[in-house]
C-alpha cells in the first residue's frame, strides 16, 4: 500500500485522538466520576471589574471552608431599603468580576446580592468539582444565615450556577435560612448530557463523548428540580442560546413541580435580563414570592 501525505495525516490524527481518549479515561480510572466534574469548570482568577465601577457598595467577604480553602466572594448592598437577598452563583467560565454586570441592576431596585466564586475562581483557593461547588454554596448559605436579618432570600443561579442552584435548593440543610425562592437563567438539566453535547459540537473533540458521558449525573438538576414544591422557581432561556441548548430548559420544566414558572427571553447565552422586559419579570417574581 502507498503511504501518501494525507494517508499518514490521518493515522497521525488518529493516534492524537487516542492519547486523548486514554488520557480522559485515565482520568477517570484512577479519581473516578466525580473528579472527572473538575473538566466542567473554567475559572478566571484575574478581577476584571470592581463593583465601583458600577455605582455598587460591596463588602469584600472571605469564607474559610472546613477543608481549610478560602471562598472570596462579593457582598454588594442594596441601593434603597432591602426587600430581599440573594444568593448569585455564576456560571462555569471567568469569575464574580465579570458575571457581576448580571446584577448590578438589581441594588437599585432594593436587592442585596451575595456574589460567590467557587473554589479556584479570582482571589478563591481550590479547585472545583461539583461535589465542592454545592458545598461552597452552603458556606455561603451558612454565612448569609449568621446575619441579623429577617430579609427573604432566593437563589439565583446561570447556566452552570443554574443547575447547582436547583441541585443545592432541593437538598439544603433546613437548619439555614429558608430559601423563598429560586431563579435558574439557561441551566444544563444534565452534566453528561451537556458534556457530549460540548464534545460533539467540533470535529476536534468528536471522540470524546464516550469519556464526557462519564461525568457524574447524580447531581444533574433534571433528577432533583421535582423535589423543589414547597416555594417558587422561576426558569429562564433563550431559543437563541448557542452554548445551553434551549432543549435542557425543556427537559427541566417537563419533569417540576406546578410551582415552577416560565419565562422565555432573548439573546445569547446568559443574555436574557439585559432586557428591562426580563428585569421586569424577575422583579415581579421576586415580589410575589414572599408570603
Amino acid at each position: 500500500m502507498l503511504i501518501t501525505p494525507s494517508l499518514l495525516f490521518r493515522v497521525n490524527f488518529i493516534k492524537r485522538l487516542g492519547v486523548w481518549l486514554v488520557l480522559a479515561l485515565s482520568v477517570f480510572y484512577n479519581t473516578g466520576c466525580t473528579s472527572l466534574s473538575s473538566l466542567l469548570f473554567y475559572p478566571q482568577t484575574q478581577y476584571l471589574h470592581q463593583p465601583a465601577q458600577f455605582g455598587l457598595e460591596a463588602e469584600y467577604i472571605n469564607i474559610k471552608t472546613a477543608d481549610q480553602e478560602t471562598l472570596a466572594s462579593w457582598f454588594v448592598k442594596s441601593k434603597i431599603a432591602a426587600k430581599g437577598t440573594i444568593l448569585f452563583l455564576h456560571g462555569n467560565g471567568e469569575n464574580i468580576s465579570t458575571h457581576i454586570n448580571s446584577i448590578a441592576w438589581l441594588p437599585q431596585h432594593g436587592y442585596e446580592v451575595f456574589l460567590l466564586d467557587y473554589r479556584g475562581y479570582g482571589r478563591s483557593t481550590g479547585t472545583s468539582t461539583l461535589p465542592s461547588a454545592l458545598s461552597d454554596i452552603e458556606d455561603a448559605h451558612r454565612w448569609l444565615s449568621n446575619r441579623d436579618t429577617t430579609l427573604p432570600l432566593f437563589v439565583f443561579g446561570q447556566s452552570l450556577g443554574g443547575a447547582l442552584a436547583i441541585t443545592y435548593t432541593a437538598n439544603y440543610n433546613p437548619k439555614l435560612l429558608k430559601i423563598d425562592g429560586l431563579i435558574s437563567e439557561s441551566a444544563p438539566a444534565s452534566w453528561p448530557q451537556i458534556a457530549r453535547e460540548v464534545m460533539s459540537g467540533h470535529w476536534l473533540t468528536w471522540l470524546l463523548q464516550l469519556p464526557a458521558s462519564l461525568m457524574p449525573g447524580e447531581y444533574d438538576a433534571e433528577d432533583h428540580i421535582a423535589n423543589i414544591s414547597s416555594i417558587p422557581i422561576l426558569l429562564m432561556h433563550s431559543k437563541q442560546d448557542s452554548v445551553v441548548g434551549f432543549q435542557h430548559s425543556e427537559q427541566l420544566l417537563e419533569v417540576s413541580s406546578d410551582n415552577t414558572q416560565w419565562l422565555e427571553t432573548q439573546g445569547g447565552h446568559i443574555a436574557g435580563l439585559r432586557h428591562p422586559n426580563a428585569q421586569n419579570s424577575l422583579l415581579t417574581f421576586l415580589l410575589s414570592s414572599v408570603k
